[in-house]
């Protein structure tokens, strides 16, 4: 935009002399002078329509991304200040979430879900449960059909015979063996996971076991090797410890076992993102949103969904959540829920011990576990014994105990004396299952937790004992 102004002379106490023709000759200064303005409104103009043109791009590619990533803006929510909550279960106690990990490597040319993990939220105790379904688990391909293939192979399925169905037939595959509503998905890809790692500075890791293994690498093999004890691990690393299953050493070759190690990472990762260094980095939240353009994908979510999602990592941390962990394997439940299945083919598979497509037991289980968490991950050996209420009425609470608390591990060990009075509930290691320690003692009403004086060994190797003298009342039916 330019302005012209023309300054004319209006003085009127100057008498006003005739005007003289001059003739004006161009000098070389002005003639210079104009060139240079035009080039200057020219650059200026350029400059304008790059920065325009680079503000749509960003625009349009942060829609995009957002779009694929699965953000839905909803300009309403600026301006309406409600109170902001996730997505929650039928319940409305619990979020269930679903973690994917998908193997997108060039040369299997699949896209199996090696990591299928639900994280379900407690709103009343802050806590966490996770639960990893082993990617041996059969399931039916889909509802409704008694053709069961591994669960790490509906994904792949769905989404060759349509585009963007995989998830859906995952999620709804997930909901049919544990019998909770899943609110939100997260699917990640091995690049991903590795990018994110690296982006926050590497993980901690207490690795449990110490083991080597072999572990695939393009068309060709690697040996890998753990020490037991806390590491450091980066991206590469992390992703090798989590998906290493070719060992047999320590029971680290299973996929159970390999389930176990990938909750331990994604704990980790957790706790390092929820870290006040890692949310306040601008270098590492710009090297997480490069990691994941286009590496991950996550169910629909809005602000309202991202500022709830905040304020429950902040609550959790004020509270001192607690993350439980469970692997669908056989020890589950007291191993009495899945067990090895060999289909007729001959391959490996394992199943409810129901039988296919039977997850009445699994789902009871899984309500139990995101209720009371606590006392089933430590799986502890209970034994109780008559210390003087009479072999029958023990043998009557022992029932009563394994009705209210099914799939625990609670055997009758007999009479071990007849005089005393107390009902006592210890751990015969100071430190571990005091959870169930906790639990039994309050359903038995008894605030005795230590060893006593007259029991001066081991026992018989379990981990909880229970004492049940004269004192104890149980209700007839």
């Amino acid at each position: 935009m330019t302005i012209d102004i023309d300054l004319k002379d209006t003085n009127p106490d100057v008498p006003k002399r005739p005007r003289e023709k001059v003739k004006k000759e161009k000098s070389p200064t002005n003639v210079d002078n104009a060139p240079k303005k035009k080039r200057k409104k020219i650059i200026i103009l350029v400059i304008l329509s790059l920065v325009l043109l680079g503000l749509g791009f960003l625009i349009y590619k942060g829609y995009i991304f957002s779009h694929d990533f699965g953000f839905r803006f909803r300009p309403e929510e600026l301006f309406i200040r409600e109170e902001k909550s996730l997505k929650k279960d039928p319940t409305g106690k619990y979020t269930n979430v679903l973690l994917v990990g998908l193997d997108t490597r060039e040369n299997t040319g699949l896209l199996n879900t090696d990591t299928i993990m639900m994280a379900s939220y407690d709103y009343e105790t802050n806590n966490i449960t996770l639960l990893s379904i082993p990617r041996d688990f059969h399931v039916e391909v889909e509802e409704g059909v008694s053709w069961y293939v591994r669960i790490n192979s509906i994904y792949s399925t769905a989404e060759q015979k349509k585009e963007g169905t995989g998830m859906i037939a995952l999620q709804d595959a997930v909901e049919r063996i544990t019998g909770q509503d899943i609110q939100y998905y997260a699917v990640v890809d091995f690049k991903a996971f590795v990018e994110i790692i690296d982006a926050v500075g590497g993980i901690d890791v207490n690795v449990e076991n110490s083991f080597t293994a072999r572990y695939p690498l393009g068309k060709d093999w690697q040996i890998v090797s753990f020490e037991a004890g806390p590491q450091t691990m980066d991206g590469e690393t992390a992703l090798i410890y989590s998906r290493s299953r070719y060992s047999n050493q320590n029971n680290e070759g299973s996929d159970f076992a390999r389930a176990k190690r990938q909750q331990k990472v994604i704990i980790a990762l957790k706790d390092k993102l929820l870290s006040s260094e890692s949310l306040t980095n601008p270098k590492t939240i710009l090297g997480i949103l490069s990691s994941i353009d286009g590496h991950i994908t996550v169910s629909e979510f809005t602000t309202k969904d991202i500022e709830a999602a905040l304020e429950l990592s902040k609550e959790f941390n004020e509270n001192s959540g607690k993350i439980y962990s469970f692997v669908l394997d056989p020890s589950i439940g007291n191993y009495s829920l899945v067990e090895n299945k060999p289909m007729e083919s001959g391959a490996y598979a394992i199943g409810p011990k129901a039988g296919f497509g039977n997850y009445t037991n699994i789902q009871e289980f899984v309500r139990l576990i995101i209720t009371t968490p606590a006392i089933y991950e430590e799986k502890a050996k209970i034994l109780i014994y008559d210390t003087g209420a009479g072999y029958q009425r023990v043998l009557t609470l022992t029932k009563e105990l394994n009705e209210d608390y099914p799939y625990l591990d609670i055997t009758f060990a007999g009479t071990l004396r007849a005089d005393k009075e107390e009902i006592i509930v210890y751990s015969h290691e100071e430190g571990k299952n005091n959870n169930t320690v906790r639990e039994l003692s309050k359903y038995l009403k008894t605030d005795l937790k230590t060893q006593p004086e007259y029991i001066t060994t081991n026992l018989n190797g379990e981990d909880v004992t229970i004492l049940i003298g004269s004192n104890i009342v149980i209700e007839e039916e």
